[in-house]
């Protein structure tokens, strides 16, 4: 099968650069067409199935991409954005001021830290990797697609590709974009990743 995972399109938090974890901003206008965009670049895959972060971000991005599939659309709480607590929602900049000792830590290992009041990655993977092997069925046919979130869908990817969580750095995922993975018996293979292209203008 093949498992094709989708960043959400973009919130005002996204555009204002502020730290977004499971607060639950929803699309902004720019968002909205991405999702669309994606949706049109999705249309003609033989989706079986779209599994999804609860958040509104994930799931307006999954009802946009079913309009051409009315699959299941079945959301997972495994699937939600890491937990960074009282970070949430914080301005980027000010996290060197506001949490000096933490990012100083996050800077150096982010594996090895957890998130004010929140999660590490390390618990982060194992809850996205419990929720995706609920969904992979290497004989079965088609693609299953997950819409979530810049960390939950990194470390996944870290995790398929044997990769360590301290270098998730290496694999960035834009918002609105397009990644996938085939697997088989044999095991997994990177197909595309953080395809942007169908977005136009709206990148």
């Amino acid at each position: 099968m093949r498992l094709i995972l989708v960043r959400h399109g973009q919130t005002e938090w996204n555009r204002e650069y502020r730290v977004q974890g499971q607060a639950d901003p929803p699309l902004n206008e720019t968002g909205k067409a991405q999702a669309e965009a994606i949706a049109r670049a999705l249309s003609y895959e033989p989706i079986r199935a779209i599994y999804s972060s609860p958040l509104s971000r994930a799931m307006e991005t999954a009802k946009t991409i079913n309009r051409f599939h009315t699959v299941e659309i079945i959301p997972h709480e495994g699937l939600k954005e890491l937990n960074v607590g009282e970070v949430d929602g914080l301005y980027f900049p000010d996290m060197p001021v506001r949490y000096p000792d933490f990012f100083a830590r996050w800077k150096a290992d982010a594996a090895a830290v957890r998130w004010p009041g929140g999660e590490t990655l390390p618990e982060l993977q194992d809850r996205v990797w419990r929720a995706t092997t609920q969904i992979i069925t290497p004989q079965t046919e088609g693609a299953a697609v997950i819409t979530s979130h810049l960390f939950a869908l990194v470390s996944l990817l870290c995790k398929v590709l044997g990769l360590n969580l301290s270098d998730f750095r290496r694999l960035n995922l834009s918002v609105g974009s397009i990644s996938e993975v085939e697997i088989t018996e044999k095991g997994y293979r990177l197909v595309r990743f953080n395809e942007t292209c169908h977005l136009g203008s709206n990148f």
